[in-house]
C-alpha cells in the first residue's frame, strides 16, 4: 500500500522513482511499520498481487467514513441519486497488447455508478475501450439499490435496460434520442408552464424494439428551455411522481460526473503506468 500512496502523491511515472523515494524515506516509513523495497519486488507484486485486494479496501474505506462524506445534496432529493456514464483511458497498444480498441489504438473504459451525495463511486467496471456504455452498464445495473435514481446521458437509451431499472424499482432520468418512435406528446399532456418554459407529457414507445421491453410501460417526458442558451431539452422518466422542474434539476446532477473523471485524470497517476499487465493497470486505477 505505501508504494501505490508514494506513486499517487510524488507523483511518480516509472517503478525506479517508486523504489528510489521509499527508500529514501526509510525513518518516515519505519513510523507506518513499512519498508522500502526495490525495484524487482514492485514489479513482481504489481503483475501478481490481484487488485481486488486494493478494490476492496477501497469499499472499506467508503463505508468507514460516509457518514463524513455525505451530505453534499442535504434534502433535496428524497431518494439517493447516482450518476452513470464512462470515461475512456488511452494505452498505447505496443505496450498493452491486451487493452487493443481499434486496429492502432489502445485503451480501457471505466464505467462508473457515482453517488452524487458523496460524488465518490460505489461502482467502477474496467473494460476494453471498445465495450459500449449500455453493455458495461448492464455490468453494474445490479449494484443499484431499489428506490433509488439514477442519472444517465443519452449513450444510454436501450429499451431493455429501461425495462430492467423499471422491474427493479430504480427511477431514470436520462434524454430521450430524437428519432425515437413514442405517441404524439401533444395527446398526453399533463401540465404546462404558463409562461411556455416547460412542458410535462406522458406517452408510450411505438417502435417495434422498443415493443419488445417496453409496450406495457408509461413513460413521461420533460420538454425544458434552457433560458441562458434558448435551446429546448426533452428528458425521459419511468417516474409518475417527479415533477417537471425536479426531472429537469436530476439532469443537472449528471454534470458531477464529469467533474469526477475530471479531477481523478488531472489530480490523480492514471494516464501513465508503472506496469503493463491488466493487474498492473486496475492496481494504480
Amino acid at each position: 500500500m505505501p508504494r501505490l500512496l508514494g506513486c499517487q502523491l510524488t507523483g511518480a511515472d516509472s517503478l525506479r522513482e517508486i523504489s528510489d523515494g521509499l527508500y529514501s524515506s526509510l525513518g518516515k516509513l519505519s513510523h507506518i511499520g513499512a519498508t522500502a523495497v526495490c525495484r524487482s519486488t514492485l514489479s513482481y507484486a504489481n503483475s501478481k498481487r490481484p487488485y481486488k485486494l486494493y478494490e476492496d479496501f477501497y469499499y472499506v474505506l467508503l463505508e468507514k467514513f460516509r457518514h463524513e462524506i455525505q451530505g453534499r445534496l442535504g434534502n433535496k432529493f428524497t431518494k439517493p441519486v447516482f450518476s452513470l456514464d464512462s470515461t475512456t483511458i488511452s494505452l498505447c497498444l505496443r505496450l498493452f497488447e491486451w487493452a487493443q480498441h481499434r486496429r492502432r489504438k489502445g485503451g480501457i473504459k471505466l464505467h462508473t455508478l457515482l453517488n452524487n451525495d458523496t460524488s465518490l463511486p460505489e461502482v467502477i467496471v474496467e473494460t476494453t475501450a471498445k465495450t459500449s456504455d449500455i453493455k458495461g452498464a448492464k455490468g453494474i445495473l445490479e449494484n443499484i439499490p431499489p428506490g433509488s435514481i439514477v442519472v444517465m446521458d443519452r449513450g444510454y437509451n436501450d429499451y431493455s435496460l429501461f425495462k430492467r431499472l423499471t422491474d427493479k424499482g430504480v427511477v431514470f432520468v436520462t434524454r430521450l434520442k430524437n428519432n425515437a418512435q413514442h405517441t404524439p406528446l401533444r395527446q398526453g399532456l399533463i401540465k404546462a408552464d404558463p409562461d411556455g418554459c416547460w412542458g410535462l407529457y406522458e406517452m408510450k414507445f411505438t417502435g417495434a424494439k422498443a415493443k419488445l421491453h417496453c409496450s406495457e410501460t408509461n413513460f413521461r417526458v420533460v420538454q425544458w428551455l434552457d433560458k441562458e442558451t434558448n435551446r429546448w431539452f426533452e428528458f425521459l422518466t419511468n417516474s409518475q411522481e417527479l415533477s417537471a422542474t425536479e426531472v429537469a434539476d436530476l439532469y443537472k446532477e449528471r454534470w458531477q460526473i464529469e467533474l469526477f473523471f475530471k479531477r481523478i485524470k488531472q489530480n490523480l497517476v492514471i494516464k501513465t503506468f508503472v506496469g503493463t499487465t491488466e493487474n498492473a493497470v486496475m492496481t494504480q486505477i
